[in-house]
């Protein structure tokens, strides 16, 4: 999966050039303390560049 991690990684910085993402300085805590701030119940996972999580009110 190495290729896929680099066309990953690849996607990501064209995004953040064109202004489609602007995720370039996110880390693990910013993103577990956002959602926080929204939902009682938050989980954040990383899956390779990605941070998916979830809420509940």
């Amino acid at each position: 999966m190495i290729f896929g991690s680099a066309l990953a990684r690849g996607l990501m910085a064209a995004y953040n050039r064109k202004g489609i993402f602007s995720n370039r300085e996110d880390d693990l805590e910013t993103l577990q303390h956002e959602p926080g701030q929204r939902f009682r119940e938050v989980s954040v996972e990383v899956l390779g560049c990605a941070a998916p999580f979830s809420g509940r009110a």
